[in-house]
């Protein structure tokens, strides 16, 4: 398992016109992870629909799409919530590369998620969503951890989750310098964490990675795993978890599992 993964076009799997590229970063039961540059003035592709719940995050420039019948623009830092089911098509009005993560889930089993084109603009009344992170809704963890929700199910991480989703929870993280998450632990979900800026340093059974921006790390369900930041600046990523719990973590009900990882002796079998 690949636990780093660099975010690069030069082996982008999914071409396009005039520049227009999608490199899947990680392809499983839970989800799907892309990340898809458009360069100024192109379109992706033509107006469609996918069988799962689509997230965009904007890492660079600014995307313009169109929901149903609507219009938006989302500039870098912001997240575009696409039900099931919504049509939808985007392109880059602007005079930089647009840059964004698209996180399709559940995922399937193909290399490339299934599309379905349709001129219809129906959004058959499905809350789809343009999310701007703002600052009345942070959350300071113990610890130093700052978590600003995006997308999950309502009540799970509390305020800011009017936009459900059955099958994805993101989330915006932050660690001060100095700043730990909790000790090593598994989940019972995927998770992943795309950083955005600073270092993050993250414990994946006994390796140990240092990880800077345009990086994913991918943290199956079952694997001991802690972060830290290892940096002097404050280190910010995007988290991902698929699929999400279902209620808040509690201290009967935590999603933090603890563990605690010992060497086994060393024995030595002599053939006789």
């Amino acid at each position: 398992m690949e636990y780093v993964r660099p975010v690069e076009f030069e082996s982008a799997e999914i071409p396009g016109e005039k520049g227009y590229k999608g490199k899947i970063l990680y392809s499983g039961e839970t989800c799907a992870l892309i990340a898809t540059i458009v360069p100024p003035g192109v379109r992706g592709p033509a107006n469609h629909t996918h069988p799962v719940d689509q997230l965009y995050f904007i890492t660079e420039g600014e995307v313009t799409i169109q929901l149903g019948k609507e219009v938006h623009r989302a500039p870098a830092g912001s997240a575009v919530f696409i039900p099931a089911g919504v049509p939808h098509h985007n392109w880059n009005e602007g005079t930089e590369q647009e840059v964004h993560l698209e996180v399709l889930a559940p995922g399937n089993a193909g290399i490339r998620p299934g599309l379905v084109f349709t001129e219809s603009d129906d959004a058959l009344g499905l809350p789809y969503s343009v999310v701007t992170p703002s600052a009345d809704l942070i959350q300071t963890l113990e610890g130093g951890m700052t978590v600003t929700p995006l997308l999950g199910h309502e009540g799970v991480l509390g305020r800011g989750q009017e936009r459900a989703s059955k099958n994805a929870l993101v989330y915006l993280a932050g660690l001060p310098a100095g700043a730990a998450g909790p000790s090593l632990h598994t989940h019972r979900f995927d998770q992943f964490y795309l950083v955005l800026e600073g270092t993050l340093g993250v414990q994946v059974g006994l390796k140990e990675f240092t990880v800077g921006p345009k990086h994913l790390v991918v943290l199956p369900a079952g694997v001991p795993h802690r972060q830290w930041n290892a940096g002097q600046d404050v280190e910010r990523h995007l988290t991902i978890l698929t699929p999400p719990p279902e209620d808040r973590s509690t201290e009967e009900d935590p999603w933090d599992l603890p563990v605690e990882l010992r060497a086994a002796p060393y024995e030595t079998h002599l053939a006789l």
